[in-house]
């Protein structure tokens, strides 16, 4: 046989467009794209169907202590959800606490990942401290395949303004990228003391407790930081369209900065906090779900570009968990699933419904993280030498998507309930049929951890 694999008769969906064409594959890698190829050892018929490159999620948290708690999903229930759902590979969190190195963080999350993930899978490095030996570490890091770190501005893991800035002109020296969560921490405590004693802590006001003004305001900041320093900076899970103004300005003026938001923002708004309780708290995240008018600009940005990446910030506490704040927000753990529905939602939210195209799905949910993060041209795209990474799609399947039958651990899914066109029906990794019509084929340990560069292809 010439190819391991074939997929024949669908059609190609790339960042820059769409072709017919068949897709040969051997040793987990495509070999061949022609209008016709034949000698498959396995022949998958993808008519009707999108072929699109493995979705890539650049923002997930699995397996992550949070306080005394632990995320419901860890690597193999987490990356089960990511295979059935199209995504072919994960860029995960892995917290640095006091005292540690970023070798010792990397490992620690390697070891937890090593047996489990069914997809491939990376990690940013969170930043817990600021130290001299810390920063030290950057150039190593960044030659073992590890070119992105993260910084918190909430104090919850506030590092602080002389701290942040002692960060961003390391990560210039070194050429690391720093990722950065932008809410204004003691504006953010002043409006929560506010709201405790107004008596306003059940859940349905959590939208109330961070308004856009404090995402808005340390998203300026840190532009100014990234332009005054020269750093690199991915903002993570822009919610609020002043927020989104503000880089676009910051890169108008020459900034590298680039912009990511996650599915909910798209599909949901804060109108869902009204029902309080449980309920609302499921869907407590930081920053909390906006207005439709902050959602409309987000469609438009990811339209003109100046959104370029789409991360569920998959964070899947139980039902439990989630709980525990039925009747005070404060209590609430941060952050909702999301890997398996994801690519489904927004493409029905978002090219069923004509907001974005097609080739902008592609682009935001693998071809432009593959990029930014050093995972191309392995990652991202179907191409020559490419990693054989796709997701046969059904762009007119339709179905209402029921939390009952997803396999996250935490029991729900903040798209419960919501009608769909679009879904995936075959995710292919490295050549490997992993998952079929909802079905999870693959095993436990099999997915490689990758090496990154800061090289952009």
């Amino acid at each position: 046989m010439d190819f391991d694999l074939i997929v024949r008769n669908g059609t190609i969906a790339t960042s820059s467009g769409t072709y017919a064409a068949d897709v040969g594959v051997r040793g987990g890698r495509v070999v061949a794209i022609a209008s016709s190829l034949s000698g498959g050892a396995v022949e998958i018929d993808a008519r009707h169907l999108l072929v699109l490159p493995g979705g890539i999620d650049p923002h997930t948290h699995l397996d992550a202590p949070v306080g005394d708690a632990t995320t419901a999903d860890d690597f193999e229930s987490g990356t089960a959800a990511a295979a059935r759902g199209g995504i072919t590979t994960i860029i995960d969190y892995a917290w640095q606490v006091p005292g540690q190195s970023i070798a010792e963080v990397i490992a620690l999350w390697g070891a937890k990942a090593a047996d489990k993930a069914h997809i491939d899978y990376a990690f940013h490095v969170v930043l817990g401290e600021v130290t001299e030996e810390l920063l030290a570490e950057f150039p190593a890091a960044i030659e073992a395949g590890y070119p992105s770190i993260k910084v918190f501005l909430i104090n919850e893991f506030v590092l602080g303004d002389r701290q942040l800035l002692r960060v961003l002109r390391a990560a210039r020296d070194a050429g690391m990228l720093v990722n950065v969560h932008a809410e204004n921490g003691d504006l953010l405590d002043a409006r929560a003391s506010e709201m405790a004693a107004a008596g306003r802590l059940d859940p349905r006001f959590f939208a109330e407790s961070r308004p856009a003004i404090a995402e808005t305001e340390a998203t300026r900041r840190v532009i100014d930081y990234a332009a005054f320093t020269g750093a690199e900076i991915y903002v993570v899970h822009v919610s609020a369209a002043e927020a989104l103004a503000a880089i676009t300005a910051g890169r108008a003026r020459g900034v590298r900065a680039w912009a990511e938001t996650r599915p909910i923002y798209l599909a949901l708004t804060d109108e869902r906090y009204a029902v309080g309780g449980v309920e609302a708290a499921k869907v407590i995240g930081a920053p909390p779900l906006r207005s439709a008018m902050d959602q409309e600009a987000l469609w438009a940005g990811l339209r003109n570009g100046e959104i370029q990446t789409i991360g569920s910030d998959n964070t899947s506490w139980s039902v439990a968990q989630k709980a525990v704040g039925s009747r005070d927000f404060r209590l609430v753990p941060y952050g909702v699933p999301g890997l398996e529905t994801e690519m489904r939602v927004v493409f029905s939210e978002g090219v069923s419904k004509g907001r974005i195209s097609l080739s902008t799905f592609v682009a935001a949910f693998s071809t432009n993280a593959a990029r930014i993060f050093g995972l191309a041209p392995g990652k991202g795209a179907i191409a020559i030498g490419s990693d054989a990474d796709f997701v046969l799609f059904d762009p007119a399947a339709k179905e209402r998507i029921d939390a009952s039958t997803l396999v996250s651990r935490a029991g729900y899914d903040p798209f419960d309930g919501l009608e769909v066109t679009g879904r995936p029906v075959m995710t292919v990794s490295r050549g490997e049929v992993i998952a079929r019509d909802g079905q999870l084929l693959s095993r436990p340990g099999r997915g490689l951890s990758l090496r990154r560069s800061r090289t952009q292809a």
